[in-house]
């Protein structure tokens, strides 16, 4: 006679790990309001969206409140997300929107306050001397801080996080051409401001050599 232990065991349900599940399924997850696939979200994301406006910014006090603002938008606007195999790509076009709407802030701020004729961040190149090569990174900030903003999102999104153009545009939204437009200026400005640092230049050329 058959016991009824094998039976209960055969019939009890084993939860697949929350970890494995795909994005489209923790955006579903999300626009039903479960607790744990918005916890997920945030877990598998912000290591990605906290680079993303480090590379904005540089070191910046305002890095943790634009983190939390780019996944409190994502989430109050989680059920009009279209494509949901793309959602690193919209966490980091929020991101650098966020970052790009901070900056303005701040260049608005300036002018205000009369600190500056043009609003321009004050940035200390007349001053500093030449990059040392550990610096490579810290001089990448400076540089990028003079390239306009639309450019310099779009060159970040695409070499940084190494997002296609079409995932550029969609990241931006704006439309393809644009976004290869603005990668374009992005890459050539960087270069132009590189090559008067050969350190940064020997960092990030070979980077940049594939387009």
């Amino acid at each position: 006679m058959l016991s009824a232990r094998p039976q209960a065991q055969s019939e009890r349900i084993v939860e697949l790990p929350r970890s494995g599940l795909t994005d489209a399924e923790l955006l579903r997850g999300v626009v039903a309001g479960d607790p744990e696939a918005v916890a997920l979200v945030w877990k598998r994301y912000v290591v990605d969206v906290r680079s993303m406006v480090r590379r904005c910014l540089g070191p910046d006090s305002a890095t943790d409140d634009l983190i939390q603002d780019v996944f409190i938008a994502f989430y109050r606007n989680a059920k009009r997300l279209k494509n949901p195999s793309a959602l690193r790509s919209y966490l980091l076009g929020t991101a650098a929107r966020s970052c790009a709407f901070e900056l303005r802030t701040r260049r608005r701020r300036f002018r205000w306050l009369h600190i500056t004729a043009t609003g321009a961040l004050p940035d200390g190149q007349a001053t500093e001397s030449p990059v040392d090569p550990r610096d490579s990174l810290r001089a990448l900030h400076r540089i990028l801080a003079r390239v306009r903003v639309l450019p310099r999102m779009a060159f970040i999104l695409r070499y940084a996080e190494d997002l296609s153009p079409q995932e550029v545009a969609l990241a931006l939204g704006i439309a393809d051409a644009k976004a290869r437009r603005a990668i374009t200026e992005g890459r050539a400005r960087v270069l132009e401001l590189a090559r008067v640092e050969p350190a940064l230049l020997a960092y990030v050329g070979p980077w940049l050599e594939d387009g």
